[in-house]
């Protein structure tokens, strides 16, 4: 048989049982072989045979147990990995090295698209967180709480929720600009504050020294649209004084080593040598990772808006402080007073330093710091007095004045963050609050810081008993659940020990009201006289009580008290502790520094919200730091109530902070701390998602519509008999619904639609609905995952949904377009009509213009012509005329009298032409007598002999001018017709054309010459 057995190492060891004697002892064998003999009555878990590596929540245990919890934690952890679920709680161990693989960006990607699929992770609680938030189903914010002790990785996770969620904002966004997203500038937020707000401690290298909670804002559409920070209680004694071995603030030793030449001269450092400074000390951790986070430092204040000049002026007030706190004091017999020691090098020149960095005269700081200003106001009058101070006193106000310079540069930080990273209508915004505060702390020698520390963790711890296990209990037995309750530690006795009335806060801030000096012992023994409490004692007694931690325990001798917190005991020194809870601040220094001739100095101190400036309100002057660490806590909680909470809790493997070690014990005795088992069993027997129905209804209820196979109910079936009573077969815990139909019908018809959506997903399960789903008088409480599988469902249906969407606004788009481009193919039509008929004119218009330019060119050109060419054929004429009148000169008589024969035989022709006519015989001329026209001329031309072409052109213009019945002709008859020579017998009734062959000399004879034509030899020729 596999069982648990108690082992020196690792506290609980798998084993198996040897042997059971007769007397009871028990023998186991270890997995080493090792045998051990166990009592008789011995308490030994049962152990499963269970592959841890596959085990992501711990509610997966069967065989439940202590021992079962951390072998499984150790076991992951051996094998790298770090995450395991525990219910709604997420358990983080640190691994103690960077494991690029497990947070890089590829990590980041895997689990935005699938973070369901994979194993536990921070990067899943963040993705849980945001769908919860876009769910809306309760209609609340969302809170991410981290805890753990000191150096169990908050700061980390923190930083890796906060790029998760960043992520989400810029994964489908385009064009990003790292200097202008607001995702970025949240981001570099991280840097400035871990530089300005954590330091070294012997627990872990990068405390945080301050409480944050930042509200990460988000639009309608669920896009990051701002941030806004809340700091708490920053450590400011750390600023002048820290344990052996650790560090102050990283800004300091970042900026001794990062610093160049210009700056070392511009902030007046002489030497970046961290010696030299006495509120630096002496231990240095790693410069070069020192200098590297220097660089990211100035990179991430220049992207969140801080320029130049601004971040000159906050590194001058840190110079100053350093500067001063070189500042020494001694007693001088000149003045029979205590004055700065200028006698010391580093005391001179740290006290000109600082006046000179501050804006102040050298003479005014060494008289603030040594002198005090007392006032004493009568009815009549108004005394001031100055009373010079002992060294002590000249200390503590130099330290005084660094802590206040320091703190207000870190508010300021925070302030202007804020304004550059903040939405404008925050109190509107859906918010995911992160809270990263500082764990829990127990040194050597424990103070004011640690007592609020401790009490910020008990507050949380009570917030998640209160939220997640006390609060659960109570509704499952309000719903009317069988439920056994379970046994856990409520640490409300510690809480009410700490704020309660009497309490240590109560007492000691009476204490600080107290117009007298406050002795260390006479107000240890006034705490524990007036409290008595089992989880209040003397530091001797307290070791005793210190059974469930290994915590390192004070000195005796120093008067303190020792509180039981939840995590174990704790012993706070008493010594200085009221000094520090007063945290008074001399109006001398404040007064300083508001007349400051540096302007930026000067605006840290004039605003009168300050509570450190604003001395006319005495009741916050009265304030004391537990009392505002108190209501500053009380208001977080109030915002944490008010949201859904996600909790993570934080493991410390081993107090060395080695990577791959884990100490057993140590590990044991936190999850002991926390709860872990009670989380876990309340988280296996319990349902950690649960909603109203109206809500579930609202929700879900369009599942009813989804069409699955075997589920074919419609919404008439609600109500019927057989699903209520199947319903009420599944979950034997509903109320009846006839009971409270009368007073709850929304409320019922709720009830009922719930019932079919839970049949129709989930169906029968084996082993019953009850198993994963139970149903109260006003809720409905559902096993861890199954909402997940509503919500996949319903992404389901939302896709279906969309797509149809999508069709029928496709659909109705393409016809809207199809319409639109038909109107606009008609109005392109119409305007197309218009520019046409519009062109068409102007270009007939244009055409007709032209050709009437074009025609008056050409009547022009044509009458120029015309006349050149009648002026010619003149000319011409005039000179044929004179050629002719020389040729006839020329002729002879016999070509005279031969021209008058022809004459006048053409005479007689054409008498005897017209006498036939006139008979009434008809004369034609026709192809098939070609041979009588032929004879016809030939006894034309039987007697003319052959004449020359000048006698014939003679000839041709005599003829012409008896035709035209002129010159020396015009005696003769006419003897030709219009239209040619006429037939010799009978006169046509019709027009008869003259037709003649064209020869070789006469090429255009075949043409009938007309009257209106004007030819020359040329055109007859």
């Amino acid at each position: 048989m596999k069982v648990f057995a108690p082992h020196q190492e690792h506290v609980w060891s798998s084993a198996r049982v040897n042997d059971i004697e007769k007397d009871g002892k028990i023998t186991i064998r270890f997995h080493d072989q090792t045998v051990k003999s166990l009592a008789a009555n011995t308490w030994l878990p049962l152990a499963g045979d269970y592959d841890y590596l596959e085990c992501d929540d711990l509610g997966q245990i069967s065989l439940l147990s202590k021992a079962a919890v951390l072998d499984c934690v150790r076991s992951r952890y051996s094998h790298q990995v770090f995450y395991v679920r525990a219910g709604n709680t997420l358990l983080a161990v640190n691994p103690f090295e960077t494991i690029p693989l497990l947070y890089g960006n590829q990590a980041v990607n895997d689990y935005l698209q699938r973070a369901q699929e994979l194993s536990p992770h921070v990067f899943s609680v963040a993705d849980k967180t945001y769908n919860h938030l876009c769910r809306q189903v309760d209609d609340s914010n969302q809170s991410i709480i981290i805890s753990g002790e000191s150096g169990a990785g908050k700061t980390c996770s923190a930083r890796y929720i906060m790029k998760y969620l960043t992520s989400i904002g810029t994964h489908n966004a385009s064009n990003i600009t790292p200097a202008d997203h607001i995702e970025m500038k949240i981001l570099d937020s991280n840097p400035i504050l871990e530089a300005f707000g954590n330091a070294q401690t012997k627990k872990n290298d990068n405390s945080s020294r301050f409480g944050k909670f930042i509200q990460i804002q988000y639009s309608d559409n669920f896009q990051i649209a701002g941030a806004f920070l809340e700091t708490y209680l920053l450590e400011k004694t750390r600023v002048i004084s820290h344990a052996a071995g650790e560090r102050t603030f990283h800004i300091f030793y970042q900026m001794l080593c990062g610093v160049g030449p210009e700056e070392q001269l511009e902030w007046k450092l002489p030497t970046s040598n961290h010696q030299a400074y006495k509120y630096v000390g002496d231990y240095w951790l790693t410069p070069e990772t020192d200098c590297e986070t220097w660089q990211a430092t100035r990179e991430a204040m220049t992207d969140v808006g801080l320029s130049t000049h601004d971040q000159n002026d906050i590194f001058k007030v840190l110079s100053a402080v350093l500067h001063l706190g070189n500042v020494s004091f001694h007693h001088s017999s000149d003045v029979d007073a205590v004055v700065v020691n200028m006698n010391s090098l580093d005391s001179a020149s740290g006290i000109d330093y600082a006046a000179s960095l501050l804006g102040v005269e050298a003479g005014q700081l060494p008289t603030v710091l040594t002198v005090r200003t007392i006032t004493a106001s009568h009815r009549r009058r108004h005394s001031v007095f100055h009373k010079p101070c002992d060294a002590g006193e000249c200390t503590t106000r130099r330290d005084c004045l660094a802590k206040m310079l320091y703190n207000r540069i870190f508010q300021w930080l925070v302030e202007f963050i804020n304004v550059n990273i903040c939405a404008s209508d925050v109190f509107n915004r859906k918010f995911i609050g992160l809270l990263d505060v500082y764990g829990f702390e127990s040194f050597e020698n424990n103070s004011l810081e640690q007592l609020c520390i401790n009490y910020a963790n008990e507050k949380l711890q009570q917030h998640f008993v209160e939220n997640y296990i006390k609060m659960q209990e109570e509704e499952y037995l309000a719903e009317g659940f069988h439920w056994q309750p379970l046994d856990y530690e409520d640490n409300h006795n510690s809480v009410q020990l700490l704020e309660g009335t009497p309490g240590i806060f109560s007492l000691l801030n009476e204490e600080c009201s107290l117009m007298r000096e406050s002795e260390a012992p006479a107000v240890a023994d006034r705490i524990l006289a007036q409290l008595s409490s089992s989880l209040l004692s003397r530091p001797d007694a307290g070791a005793a009580m210190s059974h469930r931690s290994s915590r390192p325990s004070g000195s005796s001798h120093m008067p303190a008290f020792t509180v039981l917190h939840y995590a174990g005991s704790v012993i706070y020194e008493v010594e200085n502790l009221v000094e520090k809870n007063k945290d008074k601040i001399p109006e001398e220094l404040v007064g300083l520094l508001q007349g400051s001739q540096n302007t930026f100095i000067r605006s840290l101190f004039t605003c009168v919200q300050d509570e450190n400036c604003n001395h006319d309100s005495k009741k916050r002057q009265n304030q004391t730091v537990l009392s505002k660490f108190k209501s500053s806590l009380m208001s977080l909680m109030s915002v944490l109530n008010r949201s859904k909470p996600h909790y993570i809790r934080c493991v410390k493997p081993n107090c060395a902070s080695r990577a791959r070690f884990f100490d057993s014990r140590y590990v044991m005795s936190q999850l002991e701390a926390c709860g872990i088992l009670q989380t876990v069993q309340i988280a296996k027997a319990g349902f950690p998602d649960r909603l109203t129905y109206v809500e579930f209804s609202n929700r879900y209820g369009c599942l009813l519509k989804r069409n699955t196979p075997g589920h074919t109910k419609s919404r008439q079936s609600i109500g019927s008999g057989s699903s209520r009573s199947s319903a009420n077969r599944i979950m034997p815990c509903t109320v009846s619904h006839e009971a409270s139909a009368p007073q709850h019908e929304e409320q019922g018809f709720a009830q009922e639609v719930t019932m079919m959506v839970v049949q129709k997903v989930f169906g029968q399960c084996s082993g019953g609905l009850s198993n994963v789903i139970q149903c109260g008088k006003r809720k409905i409480f559902l096993k861890d995952g199954l909402v997940e599988k509503l919500e996949v469902l319903m992404g389901e249906v939302w896709h279906c949904c969309a797509v149809c969407i999508q069709r029928n606004w496709r659909r109705h788009m393409h016809e809207k377009q199809i319409r639109r481009h038909r109107e606009e193919v008609m109005r392109q039509h119409a305007a197309c009509m218009l520019i046409q008929a519009v062109f068409r004119g102007w270009h007939v218009r244009k055409r007709q213009t032209r050709r009437k330019v074009a025609s008056v060119a050409i009547q022009h050109a044509w009458h120029h012509y015309v006349a050149r060419n009648k002026a010619r054929q003149q000319l011409e004429a005039s000179l044929l005329e004179k050629s002719l009148k020389r040729e006839r000169d020329r002729l002879s008589g016999e070509h005279v009298k031969l021209i008058q024969q022809t004459y006048s035989s053409v005479l007689d022709l054409a008498n005897n032409l017209e006498r036939k006519t006139a008979m009434g015989d008809s004369i034609q001329f026709s192809p098939s007598h070609r041979t009588n026209q032929a004879d016809t001329v030939a006894v034309v031309t039987s007697q003319m002999p052959l004449l020359s072409a000048q006698v014939c052109l003679t000839l041709y213009d005599a003829l012409d001018e008896i035709r035209q019945g002129a010159g020396i002709y015009r005696n003769i008859p006419h003897l030709f017709h219009k239209e040619g020579i006429l037939s010799k017998r009978r006169m046509p009734q019709v027009n008869i054309r003259f037709h003649t062959k064209a020869n070789s000399i006469l090429k255009n004879a075949h043409l009938l010459p007309r009257k209106e034509i004007d030819c020359n030899i040329s055109d007859c020729l």
